[in-house]
């Protein structure tokens, strides 16, 4: 038995919950994994882990020695991470989550780059909307949009992308241009589904807010399909203006209601609850905040200095 790869298995077993998790993350099969945790309770003469059919929890063994053992592994990461920083060369894997939208359109290149600048790292990049879970699904950075409310992860604000409304020149001359936001309930409206705020529309006008309910036409949960149909002329949409800038600088999508201001989305990195993040994590972090510090749309977070290395 490895036991430092056995205990490294125990530990992600008891952040995730989760055997098969545990076991991914650390480039093992389910069996594999389960083995690694069975010698390592058989050198120790304990049950470190209670087993059901449903769930993974730990012992009060078990909970002892993973809170003497976790600072032990962080420091032993932390002193490797060193080593390789002074050698500025990274290796190994880096799994990043983002969404789809930002992350085909803007993070896709700085990533590409950044592997291509540490050819011996692997990078496993993951596009899509859904809420990885960082722990469990052995993510080491997710860039997420909106709040970080209720999070135990460790978060660190980027930036705020701005919103706007836009619609195709030809639509507008067709349907008229809407000068106040109440105008949008007689208009063909476009939106991203699964917004929270369902179909309610809340903009910050020179009166203070205004609210106005939609009746969307068209719906859709990627927003390079969303854009596809606001070119087309499907009605009024709104979008993240970075997402747009092209079509905005070409002219085949205007912006309907500039005097209307949206609030902006947060942009932040996540990474999974640790004393310690990885080099790794954080150089690509960094270079995701110097890519990103020039793009029309995208105001950096005041404590970022987009030049720190």
């Amino acid at each position: 038995m490895n036991k430092l790869k056995a205990m490294e298995v125990f530990i992600r077993v008891a952040e995730a919950g989760n055997l098969s998790a545990a076991a991914r993350s650390r480039g093992l099969t389910q069996p594999a994994g389960s083995q690694q945790v069975m010698a390592l309770e058989q050198s120790l003469g304990v049950a470190l882990l209670l087993r059901t059919t449903r769930s993974v929890t730990l012992t009060e063994p078990g909970e002892r020695y993973y809170q003497q053992i976790r600072p032990i592994l962080d420091a032993l990461t932390e002193t490797e991470e060193t080593l390789l920083e002074q050698q500025q060369k990274l290796s190994g894997t880096l799994r990043v989550q983002a969404p789809t939208g930002i992350g085909q359109h803007l993070l896709t290149p700085i990533v590409v780059a950044f592997q291509q600048r540490n050819p011996q790292l692997s990078v496993e990049l993951t596009l899509e909307d859904r809420l990885a879970d960082v722990v469990s699904e052995g993510v080491d950075l997710a860039i997420r949009l909106g709040e970080p409310a209720g999070l135990s992860q460790v978060v660190r604000r980027l930036a705020n992308v701005q919103r706007v409304l836009v619609a195709a020149p030809h639509y507008l001359q067709q349907a008229g241009t809407p000068a106040r936001l109440s105008e949008l309930a007689q208009h063909r409206t476009l939106r991203y589904s699964g917004l929270a705020a369902g179909d309610e529309l809340t903009l910050e006008g020179a009166d203070g807010k205004e609210s106005v309910r939609l009746n969307p036409v068209f719906r859709a949960n990627n927003s390079f399909s969303l854009i596809a149909a606001l070119e087309a002329g499907g009605g009024i949409g709104g979008i993240q203006q970075p997402l747009v800038a092209r079509q905005l600088a070409q002219g085949t999508l205007v912006q309907v209601l500039p005097e209307y201001r949206w609030q902006p989305l947060a942009l932040y990195a996540l990474y999974p609850t640790r004393r310690f993040i990885p080099l790794k994590a954080r150089m690509l972090t960094e270079a995701i905040i110097s890519g990103m510090s020039n793009v029309s749309g995208i105001t950096m977070h005041p404590s970022l200095d987009p030049r720190e290395k």
